[in-house]
């Protein structure tokens, strides 16, 4: 569909006069909820008209006038070719000059249609820079994973199905079963069966991310948006009906995977993780439900786990953790990380067990009989352009790219830290570490003792750890160190001395030396594109918002963690920024007069990096301080000190 010639108020219209009577009086979520789905799109398939599938072999920025002259040329040439003739090639010589001009001049418009666009149309700015800075193929051509084998598989039928049965067989076999245990989960209130009302349902959808981008329905969230009033009626129908019955409706199940690449080779399939795109009206239902459950389930969650919470985040993560070793390293002592690695972690999610934990945490059998139908029988399919995989079934794990599915997650894996006896724990969704100060060989041993009970957990739990990704680093300034062999199960755990821990490189004397290294190359990097692409650009607006965007975000990532660098690593980071002025000042200023480092940052409102991390440090604080931050851990570690002398004298 063309959406952004769509006839809105007409789709308001059609589905504001549907007489919607008979379907609030059906008891069939299933039937419902198709009806629902039949009418929206009854509605768009009336006002919004279709697409046309012609493809242009010239960029959208040619104008009709450029187009005819270079189809001109190119006739002229054929002409030219087969006869020889020094008149066809003197009309080709005329046509191509006139192309010439017609192309400089269109390419000007467009930069300056482009330049101007920041402002005005910036969607139009980004999607002009994503196609110039990212592989713009259409399609993905995968390699064979037969060993030794060149052939390569670039048809979008081929490739789906390729990545259909590489997604398939990621989940557990639906076979496997589990032994309760000693159950560890005690809970003292229930949550009993839910009912929506208006309120909940007019919150979720306004939620909703006004995209142009759809599930199996078709349906777009911007029109779910813009007819929210018209909807909320029906869908508290359907979600009440769902909720009673303990039945979600199957088509809002459907859902389309799209491969996207995580890193490495593009041509290999393990490279890719599945993103699975849902339906508009699902994602409305699970955020209402998402709501409610994670009002009863905060305080149920360990304060260990930092990932997918408001109020948590990687800096949190971190901070918890350097709090605890930096005094350890600088006081000459010992720190041992084990950093553990799932294997598909949240694919592999037994539904048998989470339900089990679910009804342990107080949910009532109804509402577990609901999480049952949300998790089973859900159809996939893999989209590579414009084709389809077959249809295969998730027999384990949580959606992924749903709103319940991380959730999910952290309610499952939430009891791994009752496992832990001695040892520090620390969560971010699936990224585990443990740590413990070795003092002693003993101190070895019971952290080995606690990297056993985590394995057995997992064994227990059916998730698989990574015995060849799982790493120790030891935090130590000292050259003798207590070099003890860690174990996973039979195979020996890698001793490294630099980990990349949520996107901040970790070294073993904490210097953060592999950190800013990796960041100011990788700025560099980015830098240098940016400045090669607005290279035609007549204002520096352009260029600083994409260094404000793309490099800079990369340099203060996480700043808070590692602001302790030395003078010379800060300077390091500074250079990133006075390269970029350099570039103003040799491209926009001419280098007619000379202007210090400071008066051009000033000019432009930069700020040096070195004061933006303290700012950021400040504002760290102030959040912790003021709740924004949920870290009970880091709110103790601030002392307040009241002076309660009075000096006035009276």
């Amino acid at each position: 569909y063309c959406f952004s010639k769509g006839d809105y108020m007409s789709v308001y219209r059609f589905i504001e006069n549907f007489d919607w009577c008979n379907v609030l009086a059906m008891s069939d979520v299933d039937r419902v909820s198709e009806t629902l789905t039949s009418v929206v799109k009854d509605a768009i398939d009336s006002c919004v008209p279709k697409r046309t599938n012609k493809i242009s072999i010239y960029p959208n920025w040619f104008s009709k006038e450029l187009k005819v002259y270079l189809r001109k040329k190119e006739h002229f040439h054929r002409l030219f070719k087969n006869t020889g003739s020094t008149l066809w090639y003197t009309k080709f010589s005329i046509y191509r000059a006139l192309a010439k001009k017609l192309f400089k001049r269109d390419k000007r418009l467009h930069r300056d249609s482009v330049e101007n666009s920041l402002s005005r149309q910036p969607k139009m700015f980004w999607q002009f820079v994503k196609h110039h800075t990212r592989d713009i193929s259409q399609g993905i051509c995968l390699r064979d994973n037969v060993v030794n084998t060149p052939a390569y598989h670039s048809s979008p039928d081929e490739v789906s199905n390729i990545f259909a049965d590489y997604f398939s067989k990621c989940y557990s076999s639906c076979h496997q079963s589990f032994q309760p245990g000693d159950d560890k989960i005690s809970c003292h209130d229930f949550l009993h069966s839910v009912r929506v009302d208006h309120v909940e349902i007019a919150e979720a959808i306004r939620k909703l991310k006004p995209k142009f981008s759809s599930g199996v329905d078709g349906i777009p969230s911007f029109i779910i948006k813009g007819c929210g009033d018209l909807f909320i009626p029906i869908l508290k129908h359907i979600f009440n009906l769902s909720l009673s019955s303990g039945v979600f409706p199957s088509l809002w199940k459907k859902s389309v995977i799209v491969p996207i690449l995580k890193s490495g080779d593009a041509s290999v399939v393990t490279n890719y993780r599945p993103v699975s795109l849902l339906c508009g009206f699902s994602k409305v239902f699970e955020i209402v439900v998402h709501t409610r459950m994670l009002f009863y389930f905060r305080q149920k969650l360990t304060p260990l786990q930092h990932g997918f919470l408001s109020g948590r985040s990687v800096q949190t993560n971190l901070c918890t953790f350097l709090d605890f070793c930096a005094p350890c390293v600088s006081n000459r002592g010992q720190v041992d990380t084990i950093y553990f690695d799932m294997t598909k972690a949240f694919d592999k999610v037994s539904h048998e067990l989470l339900l089990h934990k679910l009804f342990l945490y107080g949910l009532s059998p109804k509402l577990c009989e609901w999480f049952q139908s949300y998790l089973s029988l859900r159809p996939n399919s893999v989209r590579v352009v414009d084709s389809y995989s077959y249809s295969f079934f998730s027999t384990s794990g949580v959606p992924q790219g749903s709103i319940l599915g991380p959730l999910l997650f952290l309610i499952f894996i939430n009891d791994i830290v009752s496992c832990v006896q001695s040892s520090q724990l620390l969560l971010f969704a699936d990224d585990i570490k443990l740590f413990k100060m070795i003092h002693s060989p003993v101190d070895c041993d019971i952290l080995q003792r606690d990297v056993s009970c985590i394995s057995q957990w997992c064994e227990q739990n059916l998730l698989l750890l990574n015995p060849a990704k799982t790493k120790v680093l030891s935090l130590c300034r000292r050259h003798v160190l207590f070099n003890f062999t860690y174990h996973l199960d039979i195979m020996s755990i890698e001793r490294v001395l630099c980990v990349k821990d949520l996107g901040v490189f970790i070294d073993s004397a904490l210097s953060f030396r592999n950190h800013v290294s990796f960041v100011v190359g990788s700025s560099m990097r980015v830098l240098g594109t940016i400045s090669r692409l607005t290279k035609n650009f007549r204002k520096p607006y352009c260029l600083l918002q994409l260094y404000k965007s793309l490099v800079r975000s990369r340099l203060e990532f996480a700043s808070v963690i590692w602001n302790s660098i030395s003078k010379t690593q800060a300077m390091t980071i500074e250079h990133v920024q006075k390269r970029l002025i350099r570039i103003v000042y040799d491209r926009y200023f001419e280098r007619r007069c000379y202007y210090n480092y400071e008066y051009i940052l000033r000019s432009f409102s930069l700020t040096p990096l070195s004061d933006r991390r303290t700012i950021h440090d400040f504002v760290f604080l102030h959040k912790v301080v003021n709740g924004v931050i949920d870290s009970p851990p880091l709110l103790s570690k601030v002392n307040f000190h009241v002076n309660f002398r009075n000096t006035r004298h009276l």
